[in-house]
């Protein structure tokens, strides 16, 4: 299990590298303190909220390959 990662609620999850641009590690780090949650539990949110706002219900392609997606 990775580092300060709790365990999963039973969910499926799938761990994925990503590289950041200057100030925006250091801002979800700030984020994290404040928000008292993990990096990943931020950029899901984040990643959830903007599909949303572009009318995506992301729960619907869970199960479908990326090449599935529709813009």
């Amino acid at each position: 299990m990775a580092r300060g990662r709790k365990p999963t609620t039973g969910r499926t999850v799938t761990p994925a590298g990503v590289t950041f641009e200057p100030g925006v590690l250091e801002y979800l780090e700030f984020l994290r303190d404040r928000e008292e949650r993990s990096r990943s539990w931020l950029i899901n949110r984040m990643v959830k909220e903007h599909a949303a706002n572009s009318g995506i219900d992301i729960s619907a392609l869970a199960s479908k390959p990326a090449s599935q997606m529709t813009s």
